[in-house]
């Protein structure tokens, strides 16, 4: 349906419906304040563009890299931001990392892990921290199951976007796949989830492969 709409509806909608869920900007302010200064930063599974555009605004000196496997990456983007932005359409993380690897200072995973399959986590995980810098951090937005909002939006996904085996990852889960796939000196989650509960967004410090 996004596909045959004009532009200006396209954003219009997609508005609509994500705000059911999330506040892109509240989830903006708090990556504004813990990205590292000047990063390149890997956005896995970027979508549409459109968190990255209240980023984008907020931090000037961040550059991206979308990383998507679909074959339409970036359409909500700013023309104001796309000198900062380059796309890779059709794309796995794993193609990327093998290609890419060491190259980042920073990685988002956004609203992502709970479309992964529970079976690809550990890896998922790992292809990551692969493409991180030695001293690279890792930020993993996603949903607290429990809510009636997460419950909401799992239903949305799974019966209106289509991905049947959606499944949706708590704070707790996520620790647990993050020990099994990656060395970490820090894990913490960054104060999203008392402010636009039950999306949460946590840090990983300096992730590698084990």
């Amino acid at each position: 349906m996004r596909r045959i709409l004009p532009a200006r509806a396209e954003k219009l909608a997609a508005d609509t419906y994500r705000g059911l869920f999330v506040d892109l900007d509240k989830v903006a302010g708090c990556l504004a304040k813990h990205v590292p200064d000047g990063a390149l930063l890997l956005d896995v599974g970027g979508g549409d563009g459109d968190l990255l555009n209240r980023l984008l605004a907020l931090r000037v000196d961040l550059s991206v890299d979308m990383v998507d496997i679909a074959d339409r990456v970036g359409a909500l983007l700013d023309v104001r931001f796309e000198a900062r932005v380059r796309r890779f359409p059709s794309t796995t993380l794993e193609q990327h990392a093998s290609a890419h690897a060491g190259l980042y200072r920073a990685a988002l995973i956004s609203d992502v892990m709970h479309h992964v399959p529970p079976e690809q986590r550990v890896a998922f995980m790992y292809a990551v921290a692969t493409c991180l810098q030695p001293e690279g951090v890792v930020f993993i937005k996603d949903v607290q199951p429990g809510h009636p909002l997460a419950t909401l939006g799992w239903f949305c996904d799974r019966y209106l976007s289509g991905d049947k085996g959606v499944s949706l990852v708590s704070i707790a889960a996520l620790r647990g796949l993050v020990d099994q796939a990656v060395a970490t000196e820090g894990f913490e989650e960054l104060g999203l989830i008392e402010i636009d509960r039950p999306n949460y967004l946590v840090r990983l410090s300096s992730p590698t492969v084990r």
